[in-house]
């Protein structure tokens, strides 16, 4: 669980239902697995949470309820009309529900990283995968500030395409903000090591 200034988020991991499991065979359903428990870690740990604290209270966001936050296990269904676009979340207002999906990852590359993608020491992972990483990290926190911004605006009943804008720019401007500390939090998710590399978040 955390805690933030002026709303409560409540994170968890969904459990997705058996129907769904079997479309997966087991190397990803055990990746992805593997991905959302450092997901998880990741938006728990305290200096994500003070990153959110900062947001929360610059913005002066508010919710009488407390934010239910989702970290999927599986990949988003692609939206019929339109295909092109992938869904890495979504906010709920009547739920006060946040959901975070995994980026979309061949299948060949699953198979050949594995579960051990995030298990090893950083500086032990190729220059590849480090970006790999960097990319998965990155793209759950902008989600995530995408989506917990949305909960700013609930109320004022602006036009879709209105609220969307100005959610992106903001996003934008705090994830450019943040780019050094999460740099650092992206180390202190892995196995503890001598060095670090900066690449590691999408340099």
């Amino acid at each position: 669980m955390s805690s933030v200034s002026q709303i409560r988020i409540r994170a968890r991991l969904a459990k997705p239902p058996e129907y769904v499991l079997v479309k997966f065979p087991r190397y990803e359903r055990e990746f992805f697995q593997g991905y959302a428990n450092f997901i998880l870690k990741l938006i728990l740990s305290s200096e994500i949470r003070e990153l959110l604290s900062t947001l929360v209270s610059s913005e002066g966001i508010r919710s009488d309820r407390s934010i239910d936050l989702r970290v999927m296990i599986f990949p988003a269904k692609q939206l019929r009309r339109q295909p092109s676009r992938i869904l890495y979340g979504s906010y709920s207002h009547s739920l006060a529900q946040i959901s975070l999906y995994p980026l979309r990852i061949s299948k060949d590359r699953i198979r050949k990283e594995g579960t051990e993608l995030f298990a090893t020491s950083l500086i032990q992972l190729t220059l590849a995968q480090r970006k790999l990483v960097g990319e998965i990290a990155t793209a759950a926190i902008s989600t995530l500030t995408h989506e917990v911004l949305h909960v700013k605006f609930q109320q004022r009943s602006l036009a879709r395409y209105v609220e969307e804008g100005m959610v992106q720019r903001l996003e934008k401007a705090y994830m450019r903000q943040w780019a050094d500390k999460l740099d650092v939090v992206l180390k202190s998710q892995f196995p503890s090591s001598e060095s670090y590399v900066a690449e590691a978040i999408g340099r």
